[in-house]
């Protein structure tokens, strides 16, 4: 059964994984009576995402994320990466099924038979029908699985038809990447004259004057200086998505001395009763603020000074309270013993009628013991008959095809404990009776991990924490802010009458969670792009679990290239540097009308000498071979003569070419053709999508819902 486990792993990466849908509805906007024009999520290609879709396949999945962690509260961030992920999954399904319905490309049912049973099976199913004991795929666990699909419950049936179902679409795409990768081709000549850009190369030498020397009083910025930076380097001031820059103070809730008084008089109140009390861990259970495993644990998995007293002392010892960085701890030991972490087996089970799996089994308790003593006196004689005879002996519904093998399985695991409790002091092949919820069960231990001593204790932690008093005082604070400081220049001068630090952040985005110092930030973010939230407000107050923060609307940038009044101030430094280069390189220019030897400008410029062997790719290390539009000129002048002074990026150069080392001949190019192809390839699966995202129609609603 342990492959239902992993089935409905990637089931619920297949539907999308997780989330919590937030009630949009219900939510509003901050109180500003603002009313949601639309009911869809968002679009593609004019096709519409409605929220209840995507509502769906969240919740949807949350029972999957719910099984597979075992707890029943999902995080505000896990809630968030899942919507995430719901999302870009719905487009990127959309975007790419637009392109495939286009082409008419399907899987037949006989190829989908073929990635599942065939001879050369799916990725997923290589990955999740493993052997237990050699790691290896193994196609008779596959076939036994689908043979005992319809005796499942129907849950296992969902998620076997989800998995299918991304196997399918998985293959899918590989043939739309396939496709798209083999209508590539490169003629010779075209690999010809990449080879002698990469072989062909100069050996040089070169200076590159300081042009840091030049004081910052020296420079004098125009508008034409800014403008010309700002045009070169449009791409880099290019939004995809509106951004907000945002400022914010926080009013982080702490204990204060009286909380932390009151914590240590309960601490000693709940001792008084731990060190005198018959059933240590109900009572742990019922009072301590963390759940510790009440299994046997290892050395090195608790809080450092939990586990040195743990370890070091006797049995039975009750530890009283101490405080170890923000919790208080007691604890009682209740056990020391030396086992394994994990141990391997196989069972036969022997039922009886009224039990969980005996729908069909008619015996007695009594009858189904005698039958597992009869049992046990045969495998005790020869143990090597286990698989035989549980394939035909044991009511277990899968034992006809596995013979009882278990996986290996870890200490302190509830639904094999009775198994591991019992192989502690068993050797290879022992065989011995174990009673579980299922019936009697001959347990054969086949290998388990090297003992380690380990301890079960009882343990209770009291955490350090804020009372509501607390919570209350810290929120009147950041009220009174709030409520005072309402303007731009108020907040500045707010920020240092509260003795609060004031943060920025820039570059906020529509779908962000969170913002530097602030996490679960999605109701921050959503004030921010708010329609009727104005540049220069300031907002209320937001509950950020155990952080109250109180924000200011600096700036708002749409899709797009930002205005260059509003980059002045980010581009200074870069401009100055460029202004730099251009009055060094006049520099320069003036020396090279007196001076014609390299060594004799390097000694006039303070500068060192560097050589340096460079190709028309620029693959090499030095500050010279990052600079594309010098290389590209290097690569037209004659040898032997002073060039320059080339004017880049980086700085000003001064370039004699002292060998041009001419590509070997050659007329085989298919290493070369490989390499392009292989190059192709993974521009096609790693950028395919994101290619024709760009060119699809998209709408993102996603803000006015949560």
């Amino acid at each position: 059964m342990a492959i239902i486990g992993t089935i409905r792993k990637h089931s619920a990466l297949a539907v999308i994984i997780v989330g919590v849908a937030i009630a949009a509805f219900v939510i509003g906007d901050f109180g500003k009576g603002s009313s949601r024009p639309t009911t869809d999520i968002g679009a593609v290609n004019g096709e519409d995402i409605s929220y209840m879709d995507f509502n769906n396949k969240v919740e949807e999945n949350l029972e999957f994320q719910r099984e597979n962690s075992g707890e029943d509260k999902i995080s505000d961030d896990m809630s968030y990466q899942v919507r995430q992920t719901v999302w870009n999954t719905m487009i990127r399904n959309l975007v790419i099924g637009d392109e495939l319905a286009e082409l008419g490309m399907t899987v037949s049912p006989e190829e989908l038979f073929e990635q599942v049973q065939g001879r050369n099976p799916h990725r997923y199913i290589l990955q999740y029908f493993k052997d237990p004991q050699t790691g290896q795929y193994d196609p008779a666990i596959v076939l036994n699985y689908l043979r005992n699909l319809n005796q499942m419950e129907p849950k296992a049936k969902t998620q076997w038809l989800q998995f299918e179902k991304a196997i399918k679409e998985d293959r899918l795409e590989n043939k739309f990447n396939n496709l798209i990768s083999k209508s590539y081709y490169v003629p010779t000549q075209i690999l010809r004259k990449q080879y002698e850009n990469q072989s062909k190369s100069l050996n040089i030498r070169y200076i590159s004057p300081n042009y840091y020397m030049i004081p910052d009083s020296a420079v004098i910025l125009t508008d034409a200086d800014y403008a010309k930076f700002y045009d070169k380097n449009k791409i880099y001031f290019q939004n995809e998505e509106p951004v907000v820059e945002l400022e914010y103070v926080m009013f982080e809730v702490k204990p204060s001395a009286k909380d932390r008084q009151d914590i240590a008089e309960d601490v000693s109140k709940l001792y008084a009763d731990f060190e005198t009390i018959n059933d240590p861990m109900t009572f742990v259970n019922a009072n301590s603020d963390q759940k510790h495993d009440t299994g046997f644990i290892a050395k090195g998995t608790l809080p450092k000074g939990l586990d040195s007293l743990l370890f070091s002392g006797a049995v039975e010892t009750v530890l009283p309270p101490f405080q170890e960085e923000n919790a208080w701890y007691m604890a009682k030991i209740m056990a020391k013993e030396s086992r394994p972490d994990s141990m391997q087996g196989a069972q036969l089970l022997i039922t009886w009628s009224g039990l969980e799996i005996a729908d069909s089994v008619n015996r007695t308790q009594a009858q189904a013991k005698r039958t597992a003593d009869s049992l046990l006196a045969i495998l005790k004689a020869n143990p090597s008959r286990f698989e035989e005879i549980t394939k035909v002996i044991s009511d277990y519904p899968t034992a006809k095809d596995d013979g009882g093998k278990l996986p290996w399985f870890p200490d302190s695991n509830p639904n094999v404990s009775p198994f591991f409790d019992a192989g502690v002091t068993m050797k290879p092949n022992d065989v011995k009776i174990v009673e579980t919820r299922l019936g009697y069960s001959i347990f054969q231990l086949n290998e388990k991990s090297p003992a380690k001593e380990k301890v079960k204790a009882a343990i209770l932690q009291r955490n350090i924490e804020p009372s509501n008093q607390t919570f209350q005082d810290t929120y009147t604070q950041a009220s009174m802010f709030a409520g005072t400081y309402k303007t731009p220049e108020a907040f500045d001068t707010g920020a240092v009458s509260a003795g609060v630090f004031k943060r920025q952040a820039a570059n906020v985005k529509p779908m962000d969670n969170t913002i530097q110092g602030l996490t679960s930030a999605r109701n921050v973010v959503r004030w921010a792009f708010a329609e009727q939230t104005k540049v220069g407000e300031v907002s209320p107050v937001f509950d950020l679990q155990g952080i109250y923060a109180v924000v200011l609307l600096k700036d708002r940038n749409p899709i797009g290239v930002q205005p260059l009044e509003k980059l002045k101030e980010r581009i200074e430094p870069s401009v100055k540097n460029m202004k730099k280069i251009e009055i060094m390189a006049g520099q320069v220019t003036d020396a090279m009308q007196r001076i014609t030897d390299l060594n004799e400008l390097a000694s006039t410029f303070n500068s060192r000498i560097d050589t340096a062997v460079v190709t028309f790719s620029g693959m090499n290390r030095s500050t010279i071979a990052r600079e594309n539009e010098v290389l590209g000129q290097l690569f037209t002048l004659p040898a032997g003569k002073l060039q320059g002074p080339f004017q880049g990026n980086f700085g000003v150069y001064v370039v004699v070419v002292d060998n041009v080392v001419e590509a070997p001949a050659k007329n085989d190019f298919a290493y070369e053709r490989r390499t392009d192809y292989q190059g192709w390839n993974n521009r096609v699966s790693n950028s395919l999508f994101d290619a024709l995202k760009k060119q699809a129609s998209i709408e993102d609603h996603r803000e006015l819902f949560y």
